[in-house]
């Protein structure tokens, strides 16, 4: 039964590792689909300096311990994506680029675009969960979970979880692809080639969350919409993927509550 078992795990992991090497390959394939902004100086270093930000946020939380959330922060919270999302658009059109072209947001291709990112969601699950239950085991027991997973189990109401919802599926996504898929990827993109690009960002996007833990499961996921960027060329396709993800983190939390730590 053991060796039976052992197959036909050993079979999935075959047929897995083989159709996610072909979606690496096919989103590598062509440069072309990826938008053909020429990055400045200008915008090269104003990207930047959003980037350090958000990783000065993240520093100024290291060695305290985790902060509590409660509703005024999440409002804050949605107030300073909105603010940060309007600061770097206005930026670029005050720099005269046209941020749908820029980005590829004028997305002909719907239906097989969100097709791919739920395919791209699929994909990337078990490794993701994989890396972060790793991470969780090397932090020790006693490794506490993000402050926002712990506020969302605390609170039952439906007006505090729709916050919740609107931070991490409707306002991180857009923010945090628009700095680090939209810009800080296609700055090093340009400056140093895609897998250069794709290291950085992702560990960059990694650290700004400032949970130990979670570094390996974010790394995975931030390289995986990378390559949905460059597969599809348009911003859309990230933002629906973390969307996606953080939806269905939460739906789990909420599900399956015995499981966090």
């Amino acid at each position: 039964m053991v060796f039976v078992q052992t197959a036909v795990l050993a079979i999935l992991v075959f047929v897995y590792l083989k159709i996610a090497g072909r979606a690496v390959r096919f989103a590598l394939a062509d440069p072309r689909r990826f938008p053909g902004l020429v990055w400045r100086t200008p915008e090269s270093v104003f990207a930047i300096a959003v980037v350090v930000f958000f990783l000065l946020m993240a520093a100024s939380t290291i060695g305290a311990p985790p902060g509590k959330i409660d509703s005024g922060s999440l409002q804050t919270s949605l107030a300073l994506y909105t603010a940060i999302v309007l600061f770097v658009i206005g930026f670029l059109v005050f720099r005269n680029i046209d941020p749908v072209a820029a980005f590829g947001l004028r997305w002909r291709s719907w239906p097989i675009g969100l097709a791919a990112s739920l395919a791209a969601l699929v994909l990337v699950l078990p490794p993701i969960y994989g890396a972060q239950w790793l991470g969780y085991n090397l932090a020790g027991p006693a490794t506490e979970p993000q402050p926002i997973v712990t506020f969302l189990l605390e609170h039952h109401d439906w007006r505090t979880r729709l916050t919740v919802v609107l931070v991490a599926v409707v306002a991180a996504p857009l923010t945090e692809e628009l700095v680090f898929r939209g810009c800080l990827y296609g700055v090093i993109r340009q400056a140093a080639g895609r897998h250069a690009a794709i290291a950085v960002s992702a560990v960059l996007f990694a650290l700004i969350h400032a949970h130990a833990p979670s570094i390996p499961g974010l790394i995975l996921l931030a390289v995986a919409l990378a390559l949905l960027y460059e597969a599809t060329g348009s911003l859309w396709a990230p933002v629906a993927l973390h969307a996606a993800f953080n939806a269905f983190s939460i739906y789990g939390t909420l599900q399956w509550p015995e499981l966090i730590k």
